[in-house]
């Protein structure tokens, strides 16, 4: 997870001042964003953990975070939590999800 975090906010940084915000606004920006990340990583990491896994939940979280990342500049994580997305009941695909979040 905190290779995640940190990815996007490397990546944020630049993405962020090239739309035009100051260093000020991408501060906050990147903070109030890995703050969010992190509740949403933490969620999905819960539910992974569960015996029986809550896709539904599983799903909008999923659809929450790659939002979240295609607005912080991190389109190829976004890319893959959008193909996870499209097939969370395959055990591989949850097993590949454990192993990102790890």
């Amino acid at each position: 997870m905190e290779e995640i975090l940190a990815q996007t906010e490397n990546i944020a940084f630049d993405y962020l001042k090239a739309f035009g915000f100051q260093d000020e606004q991408v501060h906050s920006l990147i903070t109030q964003g890995k703050a969010d990340l992190l509740k949403g990583l933490t969620k999905l990491k819960k539910i992974l953990k569960e015996e029986t896994n809550s896709f539904d939940e599983m799903n909008n979280i999923l659809h929450s975070l790659r939002g979240l990342l295609f607005q912080l500049g991190n389109h190829t994580l976004a890319e893959d939590f959008s193909e996870i997305e499209a097939s969370t009941k395959d055990i591989d695909t949850l097993n590949r999800l454990r192993t990102l979040l790890s």
